[in-house]
Parts: structure tokens; C-alpha cells; sequence
């Protein structure tokens, strides 16, 4: 009967076989993958070349604008192997270096990881705008109570917990806004076409939780800045609600049709298609408008309070009774949502642009198409019959 020292023994050859088999494996999976980048960075090198070379013809090639398209299309995605750009070395975002570091790897190699990502992004999309939906509209109930309890002299206005209340919806929304920025960078590095600032607004949502989370509960300029922002919150919430149940099926068709990338994701920027436009757009624009409005109210609120007294609460400590501290927050938080107002709208309407522009480009390819085929055929038509 075979020793256990042999079995040991045999066990520990076996295993050193197979850690030697792994380490040859993988040193020939990275030559490959660097042989594999280097030829992805020479064909796009090539690629780009040839867009600026046909730019500068100043001639309409249809053709081959077309198949200059379609080569694109495959170098971001539409291939069977995925976003090829993926296999050169990019940078991470920023996000990404300063809290996992600089050395962290979050590329997924193959597509099927990459998609289980997306869906993973949108399943988290989805809970958090239905949970900040519903954080909102009870507080803004319990605030709203509280309020007419209160003008009536009558006791139990649950304005205190439900302070508390509004605290926890602003960790909760700082979490989201982390969350979000997190998973959208990681999704942008694996070939997702999401535009940076939609990225950045997470960090300036972020920065606006954090002020009002520092602020004083009971001061008034506090207690105004609450109510017009949960106000927005709720909105927000809600359009992205509408976005998460509308935009999803409508990804899904481009995606089927090849009209858009496999790793494409619901975000703030949002497709051009007819039915959008006439249901989404108009929601985002009218956030917008309102969020610009909050921010105007606020600094409005605070600008007084910001011009007076320019040593007491930054350089001495304010009086008891002074509302400094609160009223300047709600004005840097105003300003916060200016920047994001203004930035959102701009953003928004560069979507509308870029889309218009690809569909009026693919409407002449298609017209200049149909045009030469008919002057073939019209061709073959006036060609005299050949003699046997």
C-alpha cells in the first residue's frame, strides 16, 4: 500500500506541474495581449489618419465615409471582440487612482463580464431612484406637517426627527453620487460612451451633500435651503425613474439595430430619438430650469449674510444668535447648483447637437446610396443588348 509520504509527495509534483503550466500560460497571455495592442494602436493610428485625410479632400465620399464608420464602430465595440481600444493601456480616472490606486486593474477582458457590469449599473440606477423617490416624499410630507402644525401653535410638529430624516437622504445621496461616480468610471475605462461631465456632476453632488450635512439644522436659511432642495431631489428622482423604464427598452432596439454599442448605458446624456424628444427632453430641461431656480433663491438667501461681517465665522467665532454660518453654506450650496444648472443644460443641448449631426450624416448616406443604385440600374436599363 502506497505510503502517505508518496502520496505527499506525488501531490506536491502534480501541483508544482500545474503552478509551471499556469505561469507559462500566463507570460504567453500577455505577450499575445501586447502583440494584440500594438496592432489595435497601428490600425487606430491608421484609422484616424484616414478620417483626417478624407476631411481634408473636401469631396463628399459617401462609400467611404461609410466604411470609415462601420471600421470605427468595430474598433468601439460592434465586433465580435468587443471594444478593441480596451487592450491599450489608458489612464484610470481620477476617481478611480486617488481611492483604489494607481495600480488598480478594472478592465474586464471578456464581453460577457463587461455586460454583467452594465446590468449591474442599471439595477443599482434603478433601487437608488426609486428609494431617493420615496425618501423624498416623505419628508417632504413630514416637512410640510410640520409647517402647518406649526403656524396653527399646535403641538408634536416632528420637526426634529425629521431633520434627522433629511440628514440620512443626504448621506444616502452622497453614497449614490460616490456609487454612481465609481461605477460609471469603471464602465467609461471598459468602453462605455459617457461623457465626462456626467462623471463630474457626480463630484459636484457630492461636494453639495457635504456642505449641507455641516450646516446647522435649526438655523432658517437651513430650513429654506431644505425644502427647495428636497424638492429637487424628488424631481430628479423621478426623471430617473422615467429614464431607467423608457431609456432601457429604447437601448436594448438601438443596440439590436446596431445603432449603439453593447456597453452603452443609461446616463445623463441621453439618445436622440423622436419619442425622446418629445417625453425626456422637455423633464430635463425643466430640472434644469428648476434647479438654476433653487440656486438663484439660495444665493439670493445667503448673498447678505456672505457680504456682511467678512471675519466673523471664518476667521472669529460668530455670535450665538447670528445665522452666518448657515446662511453662507446655502449660499456656496446655491452656487454648487448654479455650476451644475448651467453645465447640465450645456451638456445636454451638446447631445442634442452631436445626435442631430449623425442622423442628418447617416440621411445623406442613405439618400446618396439609393441615388447611385438607381443610376446603376438606370444604366443596365440603357445599355443595348449584346449580340450572341
Amino acid at each position: 500500500m502506497e505510503s502517505r509520504v508518496d502520496k505527499a509527495k506525488d501531490l506536491k509534483k502534480q501541483l508544482r506541474s500545474l503552478s509551471q503550466r499556469v505561469a507559462t500560460h500566463n507570460l504567453r497571455v500577455v505577450a499575445e495581449t501586447d502583440a494584440l495592442a500594438e496592432e489595435v494602436k497601428s490600425l487606430q493610428t491608421a484609422l484616424q489618419d484616414e478620417e483626417k485625410a478624407l476631411k481634408a479632400s473636401g469631396t463628399e465620399d459617401f462609400e467611404a465615409e461609410e466604411q470609415l464608420a462601420t471600421a470605427t464602430s468595430v474598433m468601439r465595440g460592434m465586433g465580435p471582440g468587443g471594444d478593441l481600444r480596451k487592450l491599450l493601456k489608458v489612464k484610470n480616472p481620477l476617481i478611480l487612482t486617488v481611492l483604489l490606486g494607481r495600480h488598480i486593474n478594472v478592465l474586464t477582458m471578456q464581453r460577457s463580464q463587461g455586460i454583467r457590469l452594465k446590468e449591474e449599473y442599471h439595477e443599482f440606477r434603478d433601487k437608488a431612484s426609486l428609494c431617493m423617490f420615496g425618501l423624498a416624499s416623505v419628508l417632504l410630507l413630514l416637512l410640510h406637517r410640520a409647517r402647518s402644525r406649526a403656524a396653527r401653535g399646535a403641538p408634536l410638529t416632528l420637526t426634529p426627527p425629521t431633520m434627522v430624516g433629511v440628514q440620512l437622504l443626504l448621506l444616502f445621496m452622497l453614497a449614490f453620487f460616490l456609487a454612481m461616480a465609481l461605477r460609471e468610471s469603471v464602465l467609461k475605462v471598459n468602453g462605455s460612451r459617457i461623457r465626462s461631465w456626467w462623471i463630474q456632476h457626480h463630484y459636484w453632488g457630492i461636494a453639495t451633500c457635504m456642505i449641507l450635512l455641516m450646516l446647522p439644522v435649526d438655523s432658517p436659511a437651513v430650513q429654506f435651503c431644505v425644502n427647495k432642495f428636497l424638492w429637487w431631489a424628488w424631481w430628479q428622482s423621478f426623471i430617473m425613474i422615467l429614464q431607467n423604464s423608457y431609456q432601457r427598452k429604447r437601448l436594448v432596439t438601438r443596440i439590436a439595430m446596431g445603432k449603439a454599442m453593447a456597453m452603452d448605458v443609461v446616463s445623463g446624456e441621453t439618445s436622440g430619438n423622436f419619442g425622446q424628444l418629445l417625453l425626456l427632453y422637455p423633464l430635463l430641461f425643466w430640472l434644469q430650469a428648476l434647479q438654476a431656480n433653487i440656486g438663484i433663491m439660495m444665493v439670493q438667501r445667503g448673498w447678505s449674510a456672505a457680504a456682511a461681517a467678512p471675519a466673523e465665522g471664518w476667521l472669529d467665532l460668530e455670535q450665538h444668535e447670528s445665522d452666518l454660518r448657515g446662511s453662507r453654506g446655502v449660499l456656496l450650496v446655491g452656487l454648487l447648483m448654479l455650476i451644475m444648472a448651467g453645465s447640465n443644460f450645456r451638456n445636454t443641448v451638446a447631445t442634442i447637437l452631436q445626435k442631430r449631426k449623425v442622423k442628418a450624416t447617416s440621411v445623406r448616406r442613405v439618400a446618396s446610396q439609393a441615388l447611385l443604385s438607381r443610376l446603376d440600374l438606370y444604366k443596365l436599363d440603357s445599355d443595348p443588348p449584346k449580340d450572341d
